[in-house]
C-alpha cells in the first residue's frame, strides 16, 4: 500500500466506508463482486474476516442459503464437521437484534462446555475476537453478518456503529443476489384470517375450544373448523406445530400470547 493510500484510508471513518459500500452494492449482480465489496468494506473498518452466513450447517452446501465468509479454509472444514450447533456466537445472535461484541457473550447467555470449546477452538485459528450483526426476517431461518479480528487483536470500537450498517447491508444484498428459495417448510402461507388469528391466539393462552366459543360468541365446532383451516394453510397436522410456525412468521407474537 503506498503511502498515499494509508493516508486516504486514515482519514476516511466508517460512515464513509458505508456510504461507499451501499453505492457500490446498489450495482451489485453476483456473489463474486459482492465479495469483493464485503472484504474491502471489511478490512476499512479494521477487521479481517467476515461471515455472512443464515444459521445452517455452516460450511456445508445449501443452495438457498447465505453463506459468504473468508474464514481460514481449515476452521471452515472443522466448523462443517462440528457442526453450528456449538457456535455460541451464533446461538446468541439469535437472542438479540443488535450488534454485539463477542466479549459481552457471557452477558447475552450461559455458556455451555461444549461452546466453550469452539470458541477455544477458534482461537486456535486466530479467531478470538469479533462482532456480529443478527440478521432475522420472519419465515426464514436466522443469520447474521460476523466481523472477526485476528490474534491478540481488539475489536476496533470506532467501528462498531459502522459496522452494524454493513452487516445488516451486506446480508441483504446475498440474500438478493442469490434469489434466496426457501424450503418448502418455509413456503409463505396466506395470512391467516382475523377469526383464525384470534383462535389460534387464545390457543396459545391455553383456553379451551368450548372456552374460545364462549369468549367469541361462536360455537365450540367453529372454533375447531378456524384451527384446522389455519393448519392446512401452514401444511401443518398438530396444533403446536401451528403455533411454532404461526410465532416464527409473525402472525401472532410472545407479547399477545402472555396476557
Amino acid at each position: 500500500m503506498s503511502v498515499a493510500d494509508a493516508l486516504r484510508l486514515a482519514s476516511r471513518n466508517g460512515l464513509d466506508v458505508v456510504q461507499d459500500f451501499v453505492q457500490a452494492v446498489n450495482e451489485t449482480t453476483s456473489m463474486v463482486e459482492l465479495r469483493d465489496l464485503v472484504s474491502d468494506a471489511t478490512r476499512e473498518l479494521g477487521f479481517d474476516y467476515y461471515a455472512i452466513v443464515h444459521h445452517v450447517c455452516f460450511g456445508r452446501p445449501a443452495e438457498d442459503n447465505v453463506r459468504l465468509s473468508n474464514y481460514p479454509l481449515e476452521w471452515l472444514g472443522l466448523v462443517r464437521e462440528r457442526g453450528r450447533s456449538k457456535d455460541p456466537v451464533l446461538r446468541a445472535a439469535e437472542r438479540t437484534c443488535s450488534g454485539f461484541s463477542w466479549s459481552d457473550l457471557s452477558s447475552l447467555l450461559p455458556l455451555s462446555q461444549s461452546e466453550r470449546d469452539h470458541l477455544q477452538l477458534a482461537a486456535n485459528f486466530g479467531i478470538v475476537n469479533g462482532f456480529t450483526v443478527p440478521n432475522h426476517v420472519p419465515g426464514e431461518t436466522f443469520g447474521s453478518c460476523n466481523f472477526a479480528v485476528h490474534g491478540a487483536r481488539k475489536v476496533p470500537q470506532a467501528t462498531t456503529s459502522a459496522a452494524q450498517a454493513l452487516g445488516s447491508i451486506a446480508f441483504e444484498a446475498a440474500r438478493r443476489i442469490i434469489k434466496v428459495c426457501p424450503s418448502e417448510i418455509y413456503i409463505q402461507p396466506a395470512p391467516l384470517s382475523d377469526r383464525q388469528r384470534e383462535c389460534l391466539l387464545f390457543v396459545a393462552r391455553g383456553k379451551s375450544d368450548s372456552v374460545i366459543a364462549q369468549l367469541l360468541g361462536i360455537r365450540p365446532r367453529t372454533v375447531n373448523e378456524h384451527i384446522e383451516a389455519a393448519k392446512r394453510r401452514y401444511a401443518v397436522s398438530t396444533r403446536s406445530q401451528l403455533l411454532v410456525h404461526a410465532l416464527f412468521r409473525s402472525e401472532i407474537c410472545f407479547a399477545e400470547v402472555v396476557e
